[in-house]
């Protein structure tokens, strides 16, 4: 059996409140979009009280361009991977020789090698451990980085993953663009990371199997384009259409294939994509809204971050001692797919 053992956030040190967000969009919106009260209730109405920045937003808006801003993602993506291991190590009793994959997550910039690298060399892990960095996975990577460490596990029992999600929307920001889809963008995200440890060490949450769902011809609905000036954000209005038309199907399937019903399943850690997305996957399943409790507790308190936002979402799950029986773990990233997981909350201590 594969259980997620234990898991570790992270934000960096620059706290940006969303009074604070408004305040700031209405002298930079002034003049330069029609509506600027009705651009500025995406703000108020997004759900997010505070996020978290790896650099001061008045100085982040000071330095627009692309290398500039990929080169503070370096640098952070290296500072926060290594307190996350850190934290895992220390709270797990793991050491690091005893890791043999390393699985990372991230899209909110560019690196090559990827942090994978930096923490092998930090840590001095074992050089023949397996590595995994996914990039181009956005939201969903986290779930789908869960999935990739479950089936490795079936093929290798005794291993110990160590699965990584460390975003840094701030730096994709563009200055420029009063499109809605950024202005959604900077309501919502947030700079942060977390890390989990996934063995056959019994603990609470035990994963059972995950399922990608890949929606045809929706490649335009959510990802970046690379602009000379960094990247630029691609959200669709029709995301939530979409999961209204065809996500209960989606998840009907999902569970009747491992004999199940929506009904059966009594713990939900849904990725915070945002107010209407978790609405709309709320009304579409016919869930009560104390579904949605930890998703819309990890976006008010951190905002979106991305393949991270997940991994929160599990730990604010687990920390409040979720009911014992099947489990859900959902989450949307580009392309456009579902990335599901199914789980089985043990009530046994980590």
């Amino acid at each position: 059996m594969i259980y997620i053992n234990h898991v570790v956030t992270a934000v960096p040190e620059y706290e940006l409140s969303q009074s604070q967000v408004v305040e700031m969009g209405r002298e930079l919106l002034r003049g330069k979009v029609p509506f600027v009260e009705q651009a500025l209730a995406l703000f108020r109405n997004a759900g997010v009280e505070q996020r978290f920045l790896v650099k001061d937003i008045d100085e982040i808006l000071a330095h627009p361009s692309l290398e500039w801003r990929n080169n503070v993602y370096v640098e952070w993506c290296k500072r926060l991977g290594e307190k996350l291991l850190t934290d895992l190590f220390q709270e797990t009793g793991l050491r690091p020789d005893e890791l043999d994959m390393l699985i990372t997550t991230s899209c909110t910039g560019f690196m090559i090698p990827a942090v994978d690298a930096h923490l092998i060399n930090k840590f001095k892990l074992r050089p023949d451990i397996v590595r995994m960095p996914l990039t181009e996975l956005g939201c969903a990577a986290g779930a789908m980085a869960l999935s990739r460490a479950h089936d490795y596990l079936k093929a290798h029992p005794q291993a110990k993953v160590v699965v990584m999600a460390i975003e840094l929307p701030s730096m994709t920001y563009q200055n420029d663009d009063h499109r809605i889809a950024n202005l959604v963008s900077a309501a919502l995200f947030g700079d942060g990371g977390a890390a989990a440890l996934i063995s056959n060490k019994e603990s609470s949450c035990q994963m059972v199997t995950g399922r990608t769902h890949f929606f045809y011809n929706t490649e335009h609905l959510m990802g970046f384009e690379l602009l000379s000036s960094g990247f630029q954000i691609v959200l669709d209005r029709d995301i939530p259409t979409l999961i209204e038309s065809g996500f209960r199907d989606v998840i009907t399937d999902f569970l009747a294939s491992e004999g199940l019903q929506i009904s059966d399943i009594k713990t939900w850690v849904f990725h915070p994509g945002g107010r209407r997305i978790m609405d709309t996957t709320r009304d579409v399943l016919g869930l009560q809204e104390s579904a949605f409790t930890h998703s819309r507790r990890v976006l008010k308190e951190v905002g979106n971050l991305s393949s991270a936002s997940i991994l929160w979402v599990l730990k604010e799950t687990l920390n409040n001692h979720p009911d014992t029986g099947p489990a859900v773990m959902a989450a949307f990233g580009p392309g456009f797919n579902a990335e599901l997981i199914l789980a089985n909350m043990t009530g046994a201590q980590s």
